[in-house]
């Protein structure tokens, strides 16, 4: 197990001459090297302390420091996901108290310990002598109530985030930070265990200090390698960035098509999601229910949900209202977020689709592509909320009929 502490530190290291070496360095890159680097401190003094104590303690500089840089990891996360959320995040000095836990652990540990004679300090490490100080005791605490605290903030961001994207993007796999999610939850396991485990022994003497570190640390030389993995090629999403299309082409096609959707005289809308909403704008005003006609005529005609990458923005340029307005339309008036109407609007295309004769030959996601779609997790999650059904026990069904 100590071999991983080795590899988890020049692991930590190299991942941040990696971002160093990146051509286009975004924010959330440095706050991830922040994150390498916290680790690669913990991870590289846990390794040192484990080489103190099977060789003679030679540096004993290095004496029960690693623990002080947990309390970096929850504030590095934080400004991690930060960054990633939030467009033009800037570090503002009131975000400095993130680091007070640290500061202040940090200080209570130099006056305690770090002040103390070299030899002073070795007998306490080989004694556990300093395992019955409240200090300690109160940083196992706080090393507890820090990790969790700060892991679930970062759950929340990424549901909050998560919500923001369905509000303007059709799809959302691929900058949801589910992979962080994931990591994250396990991650509270383990350090529930650990924490568990630490806490266990300032009753029941469980095992050495440096043993009880090997144990906690080993799992972090597995999280900065999935971390790396996945963060580096993470790319940040925020809305001012959705443009509308510039093809001239294009242009004229979509404008053409919104006047005549906006003044054809239509009929009753089609379909399960046209019927839905239908039945909800009943209560908007006069404009808004016109709108929300001539939007379901453009949906149904132009079908702009075919494609895989369209935005709210992109949308709300081809009807030629403001993203807001098109926002308020579907969220206070139809009650969707746009991530929900557009896939909506796919499945029932695939439902059509896979009555269409000519379709015959094709897969269910070839099918599936067709309508909109561009990932079969995407549209099987999709399919599933609104048919309570899977994709394939659907066409089984239809097969039957």
């Amino acid at each position: 197990m100590k071999t991983l502490l080795i590899i988890g530190t020049f692991e930590a290291l190299f991942l941040i001459l990696l971002i160093i070496s990146k051509r286009e360095r975004r924010i959330s890159d440095f706050f991830l090297g922040f994150i390498f680097f916290s680790f690669a401190l913990s991870i590289g003094f846990t390794w040192l302390e484990i080489f103190n104590a099977e060789n003679g303690y030679p540096f004993p500089w290095a004496l029960n420091i690693s623990w002080i840089f947990i309390f970096l990891h929850g504030p590095a996360l934080w400004f991690y996901i930060k960054s990633l959320s939030v467009e033009g995040f800037r570090f503002h000095p009131v975000y400095l108290l993130h680091f007070v836990p640290f500061a202040g652990f940090f200080i209570a540990q130099y006056v305690a310990f770090f002040s103390l004679e070299p030899s002073h300090r070795t007998q306490l490490v080989i004694s556990n002598a300093f395992q019955e100080w409240p200090l300690y005791k109160v940083s196992v605490i706080g090393i507890g109530i820090s990790t969790f605290t700060y892991y679930m903030w970062g759950l929340k961001q990424i549901r909050d985030r998560r919500k923001r994207l369905k509000r303007h993007f059709s799809r959302i796999d691929n900058n949801d930070l589910e992979w962080l999610r994931i990591l994250i939850i396990v991650s509270l396991v383990v350090y529930a265990g650990n924490v568990g485990l630490f806490n266990l022994d300032l009753v029941f003497d469980i095992a050495p200090y440096h043993v009880l570190m090997l144990a906690a640390y080993s799992f972090a030389s597995v999280y900065i390698l999935v971390l790396g993995f996945f963060g580096l090629r993470q790319g940040n999403v925020f809305i001012s960035n959705m443009n509308a299309p510039a093809d001239p082409g294009m242009r004229a096609e979509q404008e053409t098509a919104v006047d005549t959707a906006r003044w054809k005289v239509l009929e009753a809308a089609r379909g399960k999601v046209a019927e839905t909403d239908q039945g909800k704008i009943a209560e908007t005003d006069q404009g808004k229910q016109a709108f929300i006609i001539q939007l379901t005529h453009f949906m149904e005609e132009q079908k702009p949900y075919r494609e895989p990458e369209i935005t709210l923005s992109k949308l709300a340029w081809m009807m030629k209202v403001t993203p807001e307005y098109l926002s308020e339309i579907l969220n206070k008036h139809l009650h969707h977020s746009f991530f929900d109407f557009i896939n909506q609007y796919r499945v029932e295309e695939f439902k059509l689709e896979c009555l269409a004769g000519e379709n015959a030959h094709l897969s269910i996601m070839g099918i599936a592509y067709n309508s909109g779609f561009n990932s079969k997790a995407a549209f099987y999650r999709a399919f599933r909320k609104y048919e309570k059904i899977s994709p394939t026990e659907y066409m089984q069904r239809l097969r039957k009929k």
